[in-house]
C-alpha cells in the first residue's frame, strides 16, 4: 500500500499550490507500475491488486465453469463427509442394543423418582396455612382511568400488590408468620 500525502497547510493553500498538483516521488511511480503489472498478470503477487480483483469480482462475478463447480462441490461435500462422525455414517447394531439399554434405565429411574415423590410420608399431615386470596385489582384504583395513557403505572401497581401476596403466601407455608 502506499502512504498517503499529507493534507495541505494552511500556508500551501494560500498561493493556489495543491500537493496533488506535484510531480509524484520515485516510490509512489515505482509502486503505480507494480500495481498496474500485478492488475495486467495475476500470478503476480500484489495485496492491493488481490484487495481490487475481490472488489472487481464483489461486484460482478464471474460464472464458474461445470468443472470448477464440480471442483467445488466436491471439495466441500468430502469435508462434510470428513466432519461427520463415524456413528453416523455406519450405524451398528451395538448402538440399538446400548441405546435400549439406557432407555430401560431411565424409564426405570423415572418411575421410581415418581413413586418417592407420589408416596406421602406417614406421620401428620401438613398443617394448613391461610393464604391471600386471589381478589380482583378493584380495590387497587379508586380514581377512574384515563382515556389515554398511565397504563404503565397501573401495571406496576397489580405487580407491587400481586408480589406482595406471593410474598405473604411463601412466608405462610414456611412457618414465619
Amino acid at each position: 500500500m502506499t502512504t498517503p500525502r499529507r493534507p495541505p497547510d494552511e500556508a500551501d493553500a494560500s498561493d493556489g499550490f495543491s500537493p496533488m498538483d506535484a510531480e509524484p516521488s520515485e516510490q509512489e511511480a515505482r509502486a503505480a507500475a507494480e500495481l498496474r503489472d500485478a492488475l495486467s498478470d495475476p500470478s503476480l503477487p500484489n495485496d492491493d491488486a488481490e484487495l481490487l480483483r475481490a472488489l472487481a469480482l464483489a461486484e460482478t462475478p464471474r460464472p464458474l465453469g461445470a468443472d470448477e463447480h464440480r471442483a467445488i462441490l466436491e471439495g466441500a461435500l468430502s469435508r462434510a463427509h470428513a466432519a461427520t462422525p463415524r456413528a453416523v455414517r455406519r450405524p451398528t447394531r451395538t448402538g440399538r442394543v446400548i441405546q435400549v439399554a439406557f432407555g430401560a434405565v431411565t424409564a426405570t429411574l423415572a418411575i421410581a423418582a415418581s413413586v418417592v415423590f407420589l408416596v406421602e410420608p406417614k406421620g401428620e399431615p401438613a398443617p394448613a396455612v391461610a393464604l391471600a386470596r386471589v381478589r380482583s385489582t378493584q380495590p387497587l384504583f379508586v380514581e377512574p382511568f384515563a382515556r389515554v395513557g398511565g397504563e404503565s403505572s397501573r401495571v406496576d401497581r397489580i405487580a407491587l400488590a400481586r408480589a406482595s401476596d406471593f410474598r405473604d403466601n411463601e412466608f405462610s407455608r414456611w412457618g414465619v408468620r
